[in-house]
């Protein structure tokens, strides 16, 4: 993880640099993350839980789902790209011809060793300011998952497991996860 900017920038300036090619950028708190692609561990385990994300949302259609690259525009100064993100049906209204909008419900980022802290201290502060209703974490390289769940305005841990177990969310109604099947 390189970080590219001081001081703090907006969106819309993010939007008008021209940056390198061949990489993947975000903008938390103001400040340009350049990101390398991700290795093929972390990929398995984004495609696996995708399809199965996606699978549960589909079937009951309850929203839409969405995997990296897609921008979410938090305010001025934050726009990530989460590894898969959720949007409840009646929330659509954020999805636009941009990006999204607003707060999902539900995102998940997948660890990587140069994004270790940024997914468990910058990104976790930033998601739970902004409301997002669960947060997952999933470390591909430990197999496990965690899930917190906002509550009073905090992350409180509702749910994890490591190597197998199952884990339950609160935003996908009726979904539960034996965590080995991501990690195949």
């Amino acid at each position: 993880m390189a970080i590219l900017t001081e001081p703090k920038i907006t969106v819309k300036e993010f939007f008008e640099m021209d940056l390198e090619e061949g990489y993947y950028y975000e903008l938390i708190n103001g400040i340009i993350v350049k990101k390398q692609a991700p290795k093929p561990i972390h990929q398995n385990a984004s495609m696996n839980l995708s399809r199965i994300l996606s699978n549960h949302v589909f079937e009951n259609k309850i929203g839409k789902l969405f995997a990296s690259p897609i921008d979410v525009f938090f305010d001025d100064y934050n726009n990530t790209q989460p590894d898969i993100l959720f949007i409840k049906k009646e929330r659509d209204f954020i999805i636009t011809d941009h990006g999204i909008e607003g707060t999902p419900n539900l995102i998940v980022e997948i660890l990587s060793p140069s994004s270790f802290k940024r997914d468990k201290k910058e990104k976790f502060d930033l998601y739970m300011k902004f409301g997002v209703s669960e947060y997952w974490i999933v470390d591909p390289y430990y197999k496990s998952i965690e899930v917190f769940t906002l509550e009073n305005n905090m992350y409180i841990l509702a749910s994890d497991a490591s190597e197998s177990g199952i884990i339950q969310s609160k935003v996908l109604e009726g979904f539960s996860l034996e965590i080995s099947t991501v990690f195949e």
